[in-house]
């Protein structure tokens, strides 16, 4: 979008240079009050140069115009969903670790939130490298995209090192159960260790979860309410499925049956 802006200003420029130089050239064929004498130039034909420039320059304009709208809107679109992909990777972290919090016979992984990590990572540098800028610098959304990115994004950046954190702790009790009982247990939450690590990420990611919310809410505000953020996020709420019963291996099984 900025390449549309700086070829719009420049044609502008160029486009009413020549306009102003046009009317004058015009008023001097009425007037005459300059009659070049070369026999190589004429009134006539610095008229016909200077419109055909003027012309030209505004179509490029207008195209550009259009393209920059059209920009607009795809980068406004592009914004919103890469964000709600991210939204719901933080989501499906907050849930998963809130289930094994309340589910303490059930064995903690040590890549338990590498998928979503990964993909809450990506979606990061998608929103970043997103080029949205207008004429006005004190649009809604170029706002609003600013503060997200000086503001929540390094908040996220930061949180999203709790897959190693996570990691550090199973080792810890693994070892710890060598050491006294001489064999490798599962790990679960009955472990404090582990309990607090995954209280902690439980807590960090619902309060960025709503720093995420507010941001699509936001978006959705400066574009005229158009992607209903509201009806997607219950969407996306009443779609989750328990990790303890979607994709069962037993139910595999039984496809063979």
């Amino acid at each position: 979008m900025s390449g549309n802006i700086k070829t719009i200003k420049f044609t502008a420029v160029l486009s009413a240079v020549f306009a102003i130089l046009t009317y004058i050239i015009t008023l001097n064929v009425e007037v005459a009050f300059f009659a070049p004498n070369w026999p190589w130039i004429s009134n006539n034909f610095a008229l016909t140069v200077c419109g055909g420039i003027f012309a030209s320059t505004l179509v490029v304009m207008l195209c550009e115009v259009q393209k920059y709208l059209s920009n607009k809107s795809s980068c406004e679109n592009y914004l919103f969903y890469q964000t709600v992909y991210l939204y719901l990777a933080m989501f499906l972290i907050q849930k998963i670790t809130k289930e094994f919090i309340d589910a303490p016979t059930e064995a903690v992984s040590e890549n338990l939130l590498e998928d979503n990590v990964q993909i809450a990572q990506c979606q990061l540098n998608a929103i970043q490298g997103v080029d949205y800028t207008t004429f006005s610098s004190k649009n809604e959304l170029l706002t609003v995209q600013h503060n997200f990115c000086s503001g929540v994004v390094p908040k996220i950046k930061s949180f999203l090192s709790v897959n190693n954190y996570l990691k550090r702790a199973i080792l810890t009790v693994q070892i710890a159960n060598v050491e006294q009982f001489g064999v490798k247990k599962p790990i679960t939450t009955t472990d404090p260790l582990i309990f607090q690590t995954l209280s902690i990420i439980n807590e960090k990611s619902l309060s960025l979860i709503a720093d995420i919310s507010n941001y699509l809410q936001s978006i959705d505000n400066a574009c005229h309410n158009r992607f209903a953020w509201e009806v997607q996020k219950q969407k996306i709420h009443e779609g989750y499925t328990s990790i303890f019963t979607a994709g069962r291996f037993e139910d595999f099984l039984k496809q063979g049956e």
